[in-house]
């Protein structure tokens, strides 16, 4: 009974491995004359708001333009102002491509130059041009910093990998003479009247930016914002951490729908969005530009777009060019299981009611469901690993009682309390290649389960040693000093 109990339970903790490696204002309509077609604002307006309720989403603000007007602001929850800045993450990596485009434009940069040209003595920086940078074909890895990173996958094919952008804001520092939020804030932020947008966390602060949530076992913990500490970071601030409001993002989204707006050229537009794309295969084919994905399915016409994620917050932009509509997303929560697809999702929707069509639906259901086999996964994890300490003390009677220097059940000692929690801290960063201390950024609560359940396998199985062992050199002392052969005449003291 025994047994299958434990196979049970071993199963459940395979899944869970499997599951932890995979791992309100009021809107502002525009008048009718604005729109390209006739939109219902309202019905986008009772989309999102149900999306923000199924999705658990503590604050989200919404802003649609076109060319020359905002068609559409909503904000939501704890957001009450289209003018609150939140952390952009990887949608900060097109306003790093509009620097370095700028710095092309002026002659100070030439996209075919290595790396090195920039930025002597930079690591494999003869083998790197800075358009490699740009599409993410240098062959840098996804983990890596500024003070660790190597060519290790193969160049001229895409691997995404904020050490790209990192470098690129290097060269944007190094090329101009300032610092890159110097250099933004002149060149693009005061350029565009980006009132509340900021590439350093004091001014972000100084903006009213929005405070972020972390997703723990199903429930939105207000989170203190992680900000590069240096930069030698994973995501370095032109990687991802610029923070904006959607009032600004909108301002951001016209100049591309103007086609550069005097902040760049036409041409140079064309080139960050078509003329130097990289294909990407996948369930939905995309090419990848220069800060910018372009999609020519599921919707009616090409897309372009990206998405952000940091510890506490999304953000995603779409662009539809051929019907000069743009719109920004953000929101103040970081949920990997459940919320992060969901927002992507209803992103996805309004673009859709924006062409005529139906949205995606953004279903309560699914939100409750992917948490809850989460937790029933996570729970199964960490009730293997304490049935053995509550039973420790049962298992030192049943030490007691045996005879003999022989110990029986040492392989499963071995498995259960050794081997299986080594294979789950392993799991993750070998199998897939995903640090621990990734998991631990963006999926804290199976990070936190992850050690634990191995913490409490370990340590009971240390335990479990010391009993046996004790056990074993008592019997040993007991058969010397007894003088007789074997352990017939031993009987266990198991009161104690």
């Amino acid at each position: 009974m025994l047994k299958k109990r434990t196979i049970a339970l071993l199963l459940c903790f395979c899944v869970f491995c499997c599951l932890s490696i995979f791992i309100a204002a009021q809107p502002v309509y525009a008048q009718d004359g604005y729109q390209k077609n006739p939109v219902d604002y309202r019905e986008i307006d009772d989309y999102l708001r149900s999306a923000v309720d199924n999705a658990h989403i503590p604050g989200m603000s919404v802003t649609i333009v076109n060319k020359d007007a905002v068609l559409f602001s909503g904000n939501y929850g704890d957001c009450e102002s289209s003018e609150t800045p939140f952390y952009l993450g990887s949608v900060s990596k097109s306003f790093t491509a509009v620097c370095i485009m700028q710095l092309v434009e002026q002659g100070k940069v030439d996209l075919n130059a290595p790396v090195s040209a920039y930025l002597p003595g930079a690591t494999d920086g003869d083998r790197i041009s800075v358009r490699q940078l740009l599409n993410h074909t240098s062959g840098l890895g996804q983990y890596q910093t500024l003070e660790n990173y190597k060519i290790v996958n193969e160049q001229g094919v895409h691997h995404y990998a904020n050490v790209n952008y990192s470098l690129l804001g290097e060269i944007i520092e190094a090329v101009s003479g300032e610092s890159y939020s110097d250099y933004i804030t002149k060149n693009l932020f005061e350029l565009l009247q980006l009132s509340h947008t900021a590439a350093t966390q004091d001014e972000s602060e100084k903006n009213g930016l929005i405070d972020g949530y972390t997703n723990y076992w199903g429930f939105n913990i207000k989170t203190s914002h992680k900000y590069p500490s240096s930069k030698d970071d994973w995501i370095t601030v032109p990687a991802g951490y610029i923070s904006s409001s959607t009032e600004d993002l909108g301002k951001y989204l016209q100049m591309y729908l103007n086609r550069g707006s005097g902040i760049l050229s036409e041409s140079s537009i064309d080139t960050m969005f078509y003329g130097d794309t990289i294909y990407v295969d996948g369930d939905i084919p995309y090419w990848y530009g220069y800060g910018w994905t372009r999609i020519e399915a599921p919707l009616s016409e090409p897309v372009l777009r990206h998405n952000g994620l940091v510890e506490t917050g999304n953000a995603c932009i779409f662009l539809l060019p051929e019907s000069s509509l743009a719109m920004a997303v953000t929101a103040n929560v970081n949920d990997y299981f459940a919320a992060n697809a969901m927002i992507d999702s209803l992103g996805w929707g309004v673009a859709l009611m924006l062409l005529g069509d139906a949205p995606n639906e953004i279903s309560g259901s699914t939100y409750a469901l992917n948490h809850l086999w989460l937790n029933l996964t996570m729970l199964a994890a960490l009730t293997i690993a304490i049935i053995p300490l509550c039973r420790l003390s049962k298992y030192r009677e049943r030490v007691l009682l045996l005879r003999g220097s022989k110990l029986p059940g040492v392989y499963s000692l071995i498995g259960l309390h050794f081997l299986l929690p080594a294979f789950l801290l392993m799991a993750v960063p070998v199998f897939l290649k995903i640090p621990l201390w990734v998991v631990q950024a963006f999926v804290p609560d199976v990070f936190l389960t992850i050690i634990v359940s191995a913490v409490l396998l370990l340590a009971v199985g240390f335990l479990k040693g010391g009993i046996l062992w004790a056990h074993k050199k008592t019997i040993r002392t007991r058969q010397v000093s007894g003088g007789g052969h074997g352990s017939s005449g031993y009987a266990p003291d198991c009161s104690s």
